[in-house]
């Protein structure tokens, strides 16, 4: 069941489904008087202000969890969207020539591909773009390393991407796996769907050229690196050719066990905060709206200053770690 790309996919839909079910319940249960006063105690809390942090400390603490949690989701899957549009943005650059199908694979069988586009490149790469009418890609420093039988072999596993619209599926699977972050076991499912549609693609590109044709197509890209936003013909490329060379080897493990150890806890605790929902009593909380009101830097001011002092903080120090790590991978 595993290693059929529609119902891993489909399981991905799901538990998405009733995760984002069992969060809502949870802050229907705060009401939007209680969720907006959590909401601006956690805001104040970051800002380091003193009010605040004590007003954090009469907060129960599975209220407090249930709508950390849904703010980070939300955050986390904003920042998806923003990733995915400045990829969008960067593919949108590259000069693309529209080429016949026919020129490359033979005419009885051109009529079932999609859309074919030329980008004059070296780097050897064929990609799948586009939501709603994917688009089929290859370089022509690809083609120009290629036979025609490995030519063939590219547009026919590109093709199954686009009649599925797979870069559709993947964005979907991508901000969901982003979003529950917290629920690691989706990137397992993630990891895993994203190997079986190549699997499904390589079968079809098989069927009508042969596994040596797609093979020397692979043998070309496997080392070179993928266009971000796009379904690669490198994606997943060891696995796949593991299955080249022996069609019943075994996929790797689906679950790692430290990610489902993780997961099942981060479910059995969203679970008991939607059963035992806390009892608030937000409606008249006077100190609160004192400080909320207040024009000094104790009040609202001081909390917004030091909210963006925090921010500016943490992202310097991301930015830093981050810097730092690249240098110390190039060096390894």
């Amino acid at each position: 069941m595993s290693e059929r790309p529609g119902i891993v996919f489909g399981s991905l839909l799901a538990i998405a489904a009733t995760l984002s079910t069992l969060l809502l319940i949870g802050l229907d249960t705060l009401g939007a008087g209680g969720l907006a006063s959590i909401l601006i105690t956690l805001l104040g809390a970051f800002s380091a202000c003193v009010f605040f942090l004590v007003q954090l400390r009469a907060v129960p603490l599975e209220s407090l969890a249930l709508v950390a949690l849904t703010s980070l989701s939300a955050v986390a899957l904003l920042r998806a969207l923003l990733r995915f549009r400045r990829q969008q943005r960067l593919l949108v650059g590259i000069p693309l020539e529209r080429i016949e199908v026919s020129a490359l694979v033979r005419p009885a069988q051109a009529s079932g591909t999609s859309d074919l586009y030329l980008a004059h490149a070296t780097r050897p790469a064929a990609f799948c773009v586009g939501l709603l009418h994917p688009r089929l890609v290859v370089t022509s420093g690809l083609l120009n390393r290629l036979t025609a039988d490995e030519q063939a072999a590219v547009i026919w596993h590109e093709t199954q991407h686009a009649r599925l619209r797979e870069p559709l599926r993947c964005l979907i699977a991508e901000t969901i796996t982003t979003a529950f972050f917290w629920l690691p076991t989706l990137r397992d499912l993630s990891e895993r769907y994203r190997l079986t549609r190549e699997l499904d693609a390589d079968q079809v590109a098989i069927a009508h050229t042969s596994r040596r044709a797609l093979a020397g197509a692979l043998h070309e890209v496997i080392a070179e690196p993928a266009y971000a936003g796009t379904i690669g013909l490198a994606d997943a490329a060891s696995a796949r050719i593991d299955r080249l060379f022996d069609p019943s080897a075994k996929l790797p493990p689906l679950f790692s066990r430290l990610r489902l150890t993780v997961s099942v806890a981060s479910i059995g605790i969203l679970a008991l905060v939607v059963a035992l929902p806390a009892q608030l009593s937000f409606g008249e909380n006077a100190p609160l709206n004192t400080m909320l009101t207040s024009t000094s830097l104790h009040g609202l001011p001081g909390m917004t200053l030091g909210f963006a002092l925090n921010t500016a903080l943490i992202t310097g120090i991301a930015l830093a770690a981050r810097r730092f790590g690249g240098r110390r991978i190039r060096m390894i």
